[in-house]
C-alpha cells in the first residue's frame, strides 16, 4: 500500500502539465525583464505576458481557475453521493468560476476605475463570507481537513497579492528593478495558488472515495452541464445582449480585459474537453483528438490574435489574416471541420448546416458597418465568435442525439 507522501506525489504528478505551463509563462516574464533577448521576442511578448491583459498567459490563469471550479463541482457530486454536505463544494466551485470571470474580464480593475478600491469592498465581503462558511465546514471533518488547509493557503496567497497591489498603488515602487521583481513574483505566486486549489480538489476526491483522480474523470462535470441545452442557449442570448447593449456602447469602461470574451473562451474550452472525452470512447479517436485540439486553439485565440503573434515570432511583415474580417476565419475552422465530418457521416442534415451558416452570415452583416471603428471591433468580434461556438455546441449535441 502506498504511503501518504507517495499518494500526494501521485496527485501532483497527474497534474504536472499545469505546473509546467505555469512555469513557462513565468519564465517568459523573467527572460523579458532580466535577460537579453532578440528583437522579435520584444514584439511577441505581449501575447504571452502575464503582465498584460487579454494574453495567452492570462487565458491560462483563467482556465486554471475554471479547472479548479470543475474539480470542486466533481467533489460536490461525490459528496452528494456520500451525504457529506455537497453545498460546500458547490459554493467553492461558483467562487472559482467567479474568479475566472474576473481574471479573463479584468472586472475588478473596471470596478476600481469607476468606484476606486473602496468599490471592491462589497465583492470582497461576499467572498469572505462564502469562504469562511465553507472552510469552517471543511475543517471540522477529518476527510476534508487537508484539502481545506490547502484551500486556505491558496486563498491567502490571492489576498496577499491583492494587498500587495493596493500597497503599490498607495506607496509606489520607484526603483525599476524592484518593480520588475514585484511583478514577476506576484504573477508567479498567483499561478502557484491556482495549482494549489486544483490539487486540494484532487485530494478531496480521493479522501471522499473517488480513487480515479484523472483529469477526464473530473471533467465529466462539463459533459453533464452541456446536457442542458436551454442553459447554454440562455447563456448565449445573454452574451449577445450584454455585448451589444452594454459593452459595445461603453467599451471605454473596459480598457484592459474583455468580459464579452468569456462565453466563447469557456464554451470552446468545454467543447475541447467533450471532444477529448469522445476520443476515449469511440473509434474515430484521431479525428476527435484533432477536433479537440482545434477547439482549445479557438479558445486560446479569443485572447489574442494568433496570426499577429505568429507574424511577430517569424519576424515577417504579412498583413493577411491579421485584421477583421479575414482574421475571423480562424474561429470558423473547428465548425467547418466538424460540419463536413458530420455531413459525410449522415449525422448532420444539410438543412441544419445551412442554418448555422446563415446565422453566422447574419451576425457578420450586423457588425460589418462597424468594422471601421478600431476599438469597437474588438468587442463586436465576440458576437461572431460566440455564434460560432454555439453552432459547434449544437452540432455536437445533434451528434449525441443521433448516436443515442
Amino acid at each position: 500500500m502506498a504511503k501518504r507522501g507517495q499518494r500526494n506525489c501521485t496527485i501532483f504528478s497527474q497534474w504536472y502539465w499545469i505546473w509546467l505551463v505555469s512555469a513557462f509563462f513565468v519564465g517568459v516574464m523573467v527572460v523579458f525583464f532580466f535577460i537579453d533577448y532578440p528583437g522579435w521576442f520584444h514584439f511577441a511578448y505581449r501575447g504571452v505576458s502575464l503582465s498584460h491583459e487579454m494574453s495567452y498567459a492570462v487565458w491560462w490563469s483563467g482556465i486554471c481557475l475554471f479547472l479548479a471550479g470543475i474539480v470542486f463541482a466533481r467533489v460536490g457530486a461525490i459528496a452528494q453521493e456520500t451525504g457529506t454536505k455537497p453545498w460546500v463544494w458547490y459554493v467553492l466551485s461558483l467562487a472559482m468560476i467567479a474568479l475566472c470571470f474576473d481574471e479573463v474580464g479584468s472586472l475588478h480593475e473596471t470596478v476600481a476605475r469607476v468606484g476606486g478600491w473602496w468599490g471592491l469592498l462589497p465583492f470582497a465581503l461576499v467572498f469572505a463570507v462564502a469562504f469562511s462558511l465553507t472552510l469552517f465546514q471543511l475543517l471540522r471533518h477529518k476527510p476534508t481537513r487537508q484539502a481545506a488547509v490547502l484551500i486556505v493557503i491558496g486563498i491567502s496567497i490571492f489576498v496577499a497579492v491583492a494587498g500587495l497591489e493596493a500597497l503599490e498603488h498607495d506607496l509606489g515602487f520607484q526603483h525599476n528593478f524592484w518593480r520588475r521583481v514585484r511583478l514577476v513574483g506576484e504573477e508567479a505566486i498567483e499561478l502557484v495558488a491556482m495549482g494549489i486549489l486544483i490539487t486540494s480538489g484532487l485530494i478531496a476526491m480521493k479522501r471522499l472515495g473517488d480513487g480515479d483522480r484523472r483529469f477526464l474523470n473530473a471533467t465529466v462535470v462539463v459533459e453533464n452541464i452541456l446536457d442542458y441545452p436551454m442553459i447554454i442557449f440562455a447563456l448565449f442570448i445573454t452574451q449577445i445582449a450584454f455585448t451589444a447593449v452594454v459593452i459595445v456602447p461603453n467599451y471605454t469602461f473596459f480598457p484592459e480585459g474583455n468580459p464579452s470574451a468569456l462565453f466563447p473562451i469557456l464554451l470552446f474550452f468545454c467543447l475541447g474537453i467533450i471532444a477529448r472525452l469522445r476520443a476515449q470512447q469511440i473509434k474515430e479517436r484521431h479525428f476527435w483528438n484533432f477536433i479537440g485540439l482545434s477547439f482549445f486553439i479557438a479558445s486560446l485565440s479569443q485572447m489574442y490574435n494568433l496570426n499577429t503573434f505568429l507574424n511577430h515570432i517569424m519576424d515577417i511583415e504579412v498583413g493577411v489574416m491579421t485584421g477583421p474580417p479575414l482574421s475571423w476565419v480562424v474561429t470558423t475552422i473547428p465548425l467547418a471541420l466538424l460540419c463536413i465530418h458530420e455531413i459525410r457521416t449522415g449525422r448532420l442534415p444539410l438543412k441544419r448546416a445551412a442554418i448555422f451558416a446563415a446565422l453566422l452570415f447574419f451576425i457578420y452583416l450586423l457588425v460589418y458597418p462597424d468594422l471601421e471603428f478600431r476599438y469597437r471591433i474588438e468587442y463586436l468580434y465576440f458576437l461572431f465568435s460566440s455564434a460560432v461556438a454555439y453552432s459547434c455546441y449544437q452540432v455536437i449535441r445533434l451528434k449525441n442525439k443521433h448516436d443515442a
